[in-house]
């Protein structure tokens, strides 16, 4: 086989028929002198030292096997090894580099810096994901995702926003999600977080499972149970454990804006978060503050919102114009709400 195919194979830039040659050359049986000296050649491109001795047999059985899987030469996948290059040259091949590159090939890859991929979800829309363990869940407005690319032993993401994660268990490798504060450390379960930064509060709310929850420089903060929340204030480093409906928290990812008897301060929280805008509380009458509230709204504009929480409470609302920037674009709606005892309510 010529030894351009195995170049063209590598750096991604194959055809149909490249693909073919190299399927056919590693789906032969018995010794392939001719494939093993072409393999030697590309390594000492990258390499000056000699091609370690080790047995690549198992492991050729693993190729032949992801190669039969994928069959389809239009799914490129080589890139995630660009950062390790002179390993790759081994085997030229998919996601299995990872494991031989750095278990047999090349001990000092290992001070070679992560590569890491990023999901960002755009303002106003929902996002759903899937990591390479298999665990899955959404991203909210605005939040964005962190993970290694390198994903098998290294089960850490880094999350600014919000995420709803669905994590599959594997008692090995503990699932780590980081926030600006926060470390929280599931095996498998189903969980909330919220940590934006223009926030003062970040919050895990556990809906199935466990999970144990530490600031970033280790120290323990507790754990918790399902139907439990977790409230981390980035001000004065407090937090608190709350029991709750963790169904308000974690129905945004269908589409649902879910409150079950919240105060004036986190309705106002979650309608800025739902509907990305600036919801204020003028709290000169303390009044405004011995009321709950309750509601379920899908479809419903932040206008519809505010005149459904106008007629069924005792809550006024003001608008403020909205504003340019000097590249002109505009400020974020600023609604304030404040407390009308005097209205009637409907």
């Amino acid at each position: 086989m010529d030894l351009k195919i195995l170049l063209r194979y590598f750096s991604n830039k194959y055809s149909r028929k490249d693909f073919s040659a190299v399927n056919n050359a590693f789906q032969q049986k018995g010794e392939n002198p001719q494939l093993e000296e072409q393999m030697n050649l590309h390594w000492q491109d990258f390499d000056s030292e000699a091609l370690p001795d080790i047995k690549l047999d198992h492991l050729l059985d693993k190729v032949h096997h992801r190669m039969n899987v994928e069959g389809n030469p239009q799914i490129k996948v080589f890139n995630l090894w660009q950062l390790a290059q002179r390993a790759a040259a081994i085997l030229f091949l998919p996601l299995l580099l990872g494991s031989l590159a750095y278990n047999y090939l090349k001990p000092t890859l290992a001070n070679v810096d992560e590569a890491w991929a990023e999901i960002q979800c755009p303002l106003g829309v929902r996002t759903k994901f899937q990591l390479p363990d298999g665990s899955t869940g959404f991203l909210n407005s605005g939040s964005v995702l962190k993970y290694p690319v390198i994903f098998a032993n290294n089960r850490n993401v880094k999350l600014t926003g919000e995420g709803y994660f669905e994590v599959v268990h594997n008692e090995k490798s503990p699932f780590h999600v980081k926030t600006k504060n926060l470390d929280v450390k599931v095996l498998g379960t189903t969980f909330n977080i919220v940590a934006y930064e223009n926030e003062n509060l970040e919050e895990v709310i556990l809906q199935t499972g466990h999970v144990e929850v530490a600031s970033n420089d280790g120290k323990s903060l507790g754990s918790l149970q399902p139907e439990q929340e977790m409230v981390f204030n980035k001000q004065d480093l407090s937090h608190k454990i709350n029991n709750v409906e963790s169904t308000q928290y974690t129905s945004w990812k269908e589409g649902r804006l879910t409150l079950r008897n919240v105060d004036i301060d986190e309705l106002a929280i979650r309608l800025s978060r739902w509907y990305n805008a600036e919801v204020i509380v003028d709290k000169t009458n303390k009044a405004i503050n011995a009321y709950a509230y309750h509601g379920t709204f899908e479809d419903e504009q932040l206008d519809d919102v505010l005149k459904i929480l106008s007629l069924s409470s005792p809550i006024s609302y003001i608008e403020k114009e909205r504003t340019k920037d000097k590249s002109e674009n505009y400020s974020k709606r600023k609604v304030i709400l404040s407390v009308n005892l005097k209205k009637s309510i409907k």
